[in-house]
């Protein structure tokens, strides 16, 4: 009787270890935000920009708020990074990876229909451009996709690069 509890005790045990390391279930603290790259898809790789937009494999548009969170097991890969926040009497500068080019003459992007740097998808619909941004970002927090926007303020930069480097999961 004992064995045969032991031996459900470890089949159940190998399942939730099976659930935990194919990324199926994802735990994002309310403090952070995950920003979703989907290894592989039916749509195939993007074929330009650096946002998937249609369901392509690829670095999603939308970002995880915290909680958990269920997805297909083997698909998603979740950068956990931190919720950008400006500290008062600071700015944080932004620059935008994917978007319409910038014109010659033109240094910053203009922000006239795409100004909400946490909803990348109607940043780029809305004709969002890549590069340095007019709009600045004033004291707060905010949920952004870094792996959209680099947040440049005095004593940090954020992007899923740095995220990867400095901040531990």
């Amino acid at each position: 009787m004992q064995s045969a509890l032991a031996l459900v005790a470890a089949g159940v045990v190998a399942v939730l270890v099976a659930v935990f390391l194919s990324g199926a279930i994802i735990y994002i603290p309310n403090s952070r935000i995950g920003v979703l790259e989907k290894l592989w898809s039916l749509d195939g790789s993007i074929r330009d920009g650096f946002i998937a937009r249609s369901g392509e494999a690829g670095f999603q548009p939308e970002v995880l708020r915290g909680g958990y969170h269920f997805f297909l097991p083997f698909q998603y890969r979740v950068h956990r990074a931190p919720l950008v926040t400006i500290p008062q009497g600071q700015i944080g500068y932004v620059f935008a990876r994917d978007g319409v080019a910038l014109a010659p003459t033109q240094t910053l992007a203009s922000n006239t229909g795409a100004n909400d740097f946490e909803d990348v998808r109607g940043f780029l619909t809305n004709g969002g451009q890549k590069g340095p941004q007019r709009k600045i970002l004033r004291e707060g927090t905010y949920a952004i996709n870094l792996a959209q926007f680099v947040v440049l303020t005095v004593f940090v930069a954020l992007g899923v690069a740095a995220v990867r480097r400095f901040h531990p999961r």
